[in-house]
């Protein structure tokens, strides 16, 4: 076997068919371009600062202002008030809105729009869906529990009557204080998964805030103690596919988000060091700033790719898109530690304080590593998958 061959199991069989450009148009230029005005306008990081320091809340009517713009629309079926979907947009987005981290409830209600596509019955869908793609409802998704576990090791539904009753605890709920639809993973007596749309408030359901590394990412935990909800509650389809499916495209979403804020971290370090001067001359002009600078440069562009092929393969090669999802995941978190470590580092003693813009993306970095799979959990994964 040549260094330019695979074996058969890593072949181009095993590759996904993307089309060459990801499928971007003149429509998504259009759109992004649109989005980074906006949130310049309406979100600059500033906001986030302040959202952080307890000085602002996070911007309800904004939230609402980008779902009629369509923004989780990108992620439902037309049927239900969607526009395609198209996943590739949708990441396009979530890269704008992790430049300026912006403190919203979207992604989390984009997952939640995932899992009730994917596991919930055309009736599910219709009755759902409109009010969260038209950014009335705010929905999240429970998919942690205490201990670190992932699905419903734990979450119990036990059927009452013509109710069903859910026992159990999910953690790290991104956005849970401000849901009113939680779709929440469960056991059903025969140890089978389902999943449950949950609307709140319900009796039976504690909620308290966690506190979160990351400031502009406020989670929460569930207590359920008996929350009695009705049996249309229970999405009708496949949980076990649907779960499958919201943990790579949570892997997917986050990766494009943390793409969004290395760029932020590379410009902000680049404008740095063009006016900061040493011995008579730019810091930029020193061999020392210039050459992390490029290399963070190409770690960029790297993640980039990965992400907008996991997005693509979303809607082009569904087969591959979990693959795609971890490997886009594993760069984008390795692309914004690296940024974070290089910016702080480069601004010199006013990147250690507080002041510096850098130490929120350095915590953002840490929430986004650690969601959904941080990189060494995805690349052990994908070794077992492709290697054995």
């Amino acid at each position: 076997m040549t260094h330019l061959d695979l074996p058969p199991e890593l072949g181009a069989s095993r590759l996904p068919a993307l089309p060459a450009d990801f499928g971007f148009t003149s429509a998504h230029a259009m759109a992004v371009s649109g989005a980074r005005r906006l949130l310049a306008e309406r979100a600059p990081i500033a906001h986030a600062r302040s959202v952080v320091e307890g000085r602002a809340a996070p911007d309800p009517e904004l939230y609402r202002e980008l779902a009629g713009l369509g923004w989780l629309a990108a992620c439902a079926p037309d049927a239900h008030g969607g526009a395609g979907p198209d996943h590739l947009l949708f990441a396009l987005l979530l890269e704008e809105q992790g430049r300026v981290l912006l403190p919203s409830p979207l992604l989390a209600s984009a997952l939640a729009l995932e899992a009730i596509a994917a596991g919930g019955s055309p009736e599910d869908a219709a009755r759902l869906i409109p009010s969260i793609v038209a950014g009335e409802c705010v929905a999240a998704v429970a998919v942690s529990e205490p201990g670190g576990l992932l699905g419903a090791g734990l979450t119990r539904a036990v059927r009452q009557g013509s109710e069903l009753a859910l026992y159990g605890a999910k953690t790290h709920v991104l956005a849970g204080d401000e849901a009113r639809v939680l779709v929440v993973p469960a056991r059903n007596h025969a140890s089978e998964l389902e999943l449950y749309a949950v609307e709140l408030p319900c009796p039976g359901v504690r909620v308290e805030r966690e506190r979160s590394v990351d400031g502009t990412r406020p989670l929460a935990r569930f207590f359920l103690d008996g929350a009695r909800v009705p049996a249309r509650a229970r999405l009708a389809g496949d949980a076990t596919r649907a779960l499958r499916t919201v943990l790579a495209r949570g892997a997917a979403f986050v990766a494009a988000e943390l793409v969004g804020a290395a760029e932020a971290v590379l410009t902000m370090t680049r404008d740095y060091a063009v006016v900061r001067q040493q011995f008579g001359r730019a810091i930029g002009s020193f061999q020392a700033v210039k050459h992390p600078l490029v290399d963070l440069m190409c770690q960029l562009e790297l993640a980039r790719s990965l992400s907008l092929a996991a997005a693509c393969a979303i809607d082009h090669a569904p087969a591959d898109a979990e693959r795609a999802a971890r490997m886009a995941k594993a760069a984008a978190g390795d692309a914004l530690a690296f940024a974070v470590k290089k910016g702080v580092q480069l601004h010199g003693g006013f990147g250690f304080t507080w002041d510096c813009d850098a130490q929120l993306f350095f915590k953002r970095s840490l929430w986004g590593q650690a969601a959904f799979g941080d990189a060494g959990y995805h690349r052990q994964r994908l070794a077992r998958e492709l290697c054995g």
